[in-house]
């Protein structure tokens, strides 16, 4: 996994998968990977192999039109053919004329392809997973057509002796040194299910799997640092495994947005990114055991879901065959789909060990506000973080904290001005939409679904906290009551901080004598409050809740409350003193504890505690 091939961006990557060619072109080798340019050719090298396991002449003349397509496409975006790197996987690796497969791409394009072995498929495999989140810790599983290949990554600081076994990178990755590529592709097993004459023989392959996967989990020789008492973390990612989670999200819509509710009310998903999505165990085996037994004939005539299509849905019944036995094995408690795959292992492990270390959701968000205009700058930052950091219980931007404030309200700052300019009754319609599909920071990695609705949220009050939209009571049932009255917070003190001074913010605050002081309630594990609090409570030895994407048991103890108090400068100032600012002032405490946006109608009668009071000090 470290950088061994020297590549200059923009550059191309073709992965020639078994289900599919992509190619994707990117524009520089930076944390959040960022593409100019991605397509997939629908060439499934699996099927068109017969049992005599030989690639078709005309399947290679459609990959090498597909491949000359690229090439044209990489002249149009001005990248060197030495920057091209195309790679394959199972369905080349297997094939018997495979080599004369390979030897005319070259004589048509002058392209050299990679053909990974099985356990550098299984790492590149995890290297793209992990480009894709901020941290991994769990079990990965990558399902192509032909393959699936099982690993695990950890990628957060654990003792030397939980790794004594594993592949640990200079960028302190670790990885299982015996990663494990099977022939269980979604493809591939359609193809032995369809061969099934009889419900024994269908007995007899699951028998086979499941001993496979046994091996696999034993070969892994998984730390005991990823063990929980409810299971593994296990990310996915391939083809195979993302139609699942598309397929997730179609089924358990109402449930996961409306837990233990009925309502008459049709809902959609509401955050339809594939990357970050994730489901319990429970949830995945609910649904894999509903499907398992499925005709693919009848899905591929039935089957209406998003992002599925009618090939992809007729093998839903193998991927689910497969993850029964997986679940069978493995003991799980949250997966994780990722978008990552072949090409963003391959562009993760070219960047250097600092680049690695970076925070793909800051480094895009970074990258995004560059090209405005009403980008803030270095002083202008750091003075509104000062100023926001000092007004809450220190507890909430621990990193453990399940709000993930620490790299979330940098990343809701850098934000915070985008659209000041825009007409009133928008702007917090279009700052809601920024992390979640519709917007612009849609393709940034690094964020679970909860991560970016607590950004939408976060936006959303920073400017006013009125969105007509109706997934916007959907989004925060993401978050919780709790959280959700953490975000209009701060929200609402970043909208503070621009009313005092719009075009110098934070910067102008501070020079114009307005203070604040915190009082902290709540037991914390450490003193929260500032040297001018006077109510601090003792330490507290309680843990953290469990920071997955889970809120039906939200921790209280992870929700300190606190009373802020406004200090008005003793001298006459017009930052401050105008009645638009002091209208601001004035209001905050009750459009802090304000319910009218809070959730829908039917939740907002559920009862939670006022977190955060404001008192405004005359001097």
């Amino acid at each position: 996994m470290t950088q061994q091939i020297s590549i200059e961006a923009p550059f191309g990557v073709v992965d020639m998968g078994s289900n599919g060619i992509r190619f994707g072109i990117v524009s520089a080798l930076a944390r959040h990977l960022p593409v100019a340019y991605e397509e997939r050719a629908p060439i499934a090298l699996l099927d068109a192999q017969g049992d005599d396991r030989i690639i078709p002449s005309d399947t290679i003349n459609e990959v090498i039109t597909s491949f000359l397509r690229f090439k044209k496409l990489c002249q149009d975006a001005n990248v060197e053919m030495k920057n091209v790197r195309v790679i394959a996987t199972e369905a080349t690796r297997i094939a018997a004329n495979s080599k004369e497969f390979l030897d005319k791409i070259y004589q048509a394009t002058g392209w050299t392809v990679s053909l990974l072995s099985k356990q550098q498929e299984a790492l590149i495999s995890a290297s793209g997973i992990v480009g894709s989140f901020n941290h991994v810790n769990g079990l990965t599983m990558d399902l192509g057509g032909g393959s699936v290949e099982v690993s695990y990554v950890m990628t957060t600081s654990i003792s030397e002796e939980d790794f004594k076994n594993d592949t640990t990178t200079s960028d302190n990755i670790r990885v299982s040194p015996h990663p494990v590529s099977m022939p269980y592709g979604a493809a591939a097993l359609k193809r032995r299910l369809a061969k099934c004459d009889s419900d024994e023989d269908v007995d007899t392959l699951y028998e086979e799997v499941v001993t496979e996967l046994k091996k696999a989990h034993d070969q892994a020789q998984l730390p005991d640092s990823l063990a929980h008492k409810d299971g593994y973390k296990v990310y996915m990612s391939g083809g195979g495994f993302r139609a699942l989670g598309y397929l997730s999200m179609a089924v358990n819509a109402q449930e996961t947005i409306f837990p233990k509710r009925s309502t008459n009310r049709k809902h959609m998903y509401p955050i339809p990114i594939i990357n970050g999505y994730s489901v319990t165990g429970r949830e995945l085996k609910e649904l894999s055991k509903h499907y398992r037994y499925k005709k693919p004939s009848e899905l591929i005539k039935k089957l209406k879901v998003f992002r599925v299509s009618k090939r992809r849905a007729g093998m839903i019944p193998a991927s689910c065959f497969l993850v029964s036995a997986i679940l069978e094995v493995f003991k799980v408690r949250r997966i994780y789909f990722s978008e990552g795959g072949v090409r963003q292992g391959y562009t993760y492990n070219l960047l250097s060990s600092e680049e690695k270390q970076k925070d793909p959701l800051l480094e895009g968000v970074k990258a995004y506000t560059m090209q405005s205009e009403f980008t803030l700058s270095i002083k202008e930052f750091d003075a509104i973080y000062a100023i926001l950091a000092n007004t809450l219980p220190k507890l909430y931007l621990d990193p453990h904290h399940p709000l993930q404030l620490h790299r979330l309200l940098p990343a809701a700052i850098h934000l915070s001005n985008l659209t000041s300019h825009y007409p009133k009754e928008t702007r917090a319609f279009v700052a809601f939409h920024m992390p979640l599909a519709g917007g612009p920071l849609a393709n940034v990695p690094g964020l679970s679904h909860r991560e970016r609705a607590i950004l939408a949220i976060l936006l959303a009050f920073r400017q006013g906290g009125a969105v007509p939209d109706p997934i916007f009571y959907a989004v925060q049932a993401f978050v919780g009551r709790r959280g959700v009255a953490v975000c209009k917070y701060v929200g609402r003190l970043m909208e503070l901080v621009f009313a005092v001074s719009p075009l110098n913010p934070g910067v102008g605050l501070i020079e114009s004598g307005l203070s604040f002081t915190t009082i902290v309630h709540a037991k914390t594990r450490e003193s929260e409050s500032d040297d001018s609090s006077t109510n601090s409570s003792d330490n507290s030895d309680s843990e953290f809740g469990d920071s997955d994407d889970e809120i039906e048991n939200e921790d209280a103890n992870d929700y300190p409350s606190m009373h802020l108090r406004i200090a008005l400068p003793e001298k006459y100032s017009p930052l401050v003193d105008s009645p638009a600012v002091m209208s601001v002032i004035d209001s905050l405490d009750k459009k802090v504890n304000s319910k009218k946006f809070d959730m829908d109608e039917e939740r907002r009668s559920l009862k939670c505690p006022n977190l955060f009071s404001v008192e405004v000090i005359r001097q």
